[in-house]
């Protein structure tokens, strides 16, 4: 969707393809602008708290790779748990060669590929997604509590806020379903 065309107006290339919309309140609500703006910025809270997943992921696994290559820095972002799994690979390294490398590139890849699935579940309106990856990424950072990492620990809490935030805007969307649906057309 267009920015400028705002909330409810879509280009031909969305009408050709409504699956791709799936995650939006599509709701046309004539003569309210104030409830198609409270829509619209809610919306957006969501998208935002739900794309905290998808940094998560991306960030993490970017990190495993710079740590398996022997690199000397990585992002604050990281997941507890695969930088577990790196120091693991690292090691058993001398033992196993290459092959543990390779076996934690694969399960970093696959809990980066889990915490993408929670960030798509939460861009298309499903409030388990982002309770189910609050809790596991909290879970998370009790790694970082445990190795007394405070500022990977800070960071996890300021990720949960974020996506709590999302989280919030995604249930006050669902309460305002019911009411959008009565108003007459």
């Amino acid at each position: 969707m267009d920015i400028a065309s705002g909330p409810g107006v879509h280009s031909s290339a969305e009408a050709a393809n409504p699956s791709a919309n799936a995650g939006t309140l599509n709701l046309n609500v004539p003569g309210d602008s104030v409830l198609q703006a409270e829509i619209a910025d809610l919306t957006r809270r969501s998208q935002v708290g739900a794309n905290w997943f998808f940094w998560i992921a991306g960030l993490s696994f970017i990190n495993s790779v710079i740590v398996l290559m022997n690199g000397r820095w990585s992002f604050l972002a990281g997941l507890g748990i695969t930088q577990f799994i790196d120091g693991m690979a690292k090691a058993l390294s001398p033992k196993l060669g290459g092959a543990a490398v390779v076996f934690a590139l694969l399960m970093d890849l696959a809990t980066a590929g889990v915490i993408i699935l929670f960030g798509l579940m939460a861009r298309q309106r499903h409030n388990w997604a982002f309770v189910l990856g609050m809790i596991l990424y909290g879970l998370d950072g009790l790694l970082f509590l445990l190795v007394g990492d405070w500022l990977s620990l800070a960071f996890h809490g300021y990720a949960l806020y974020c996506i709590y935030r999302g989280l919030s805007a995604n249930r006050q969307l669902i309460e305002l379903q019911p009411n959008v649906s009565a108003l007459p057309t």
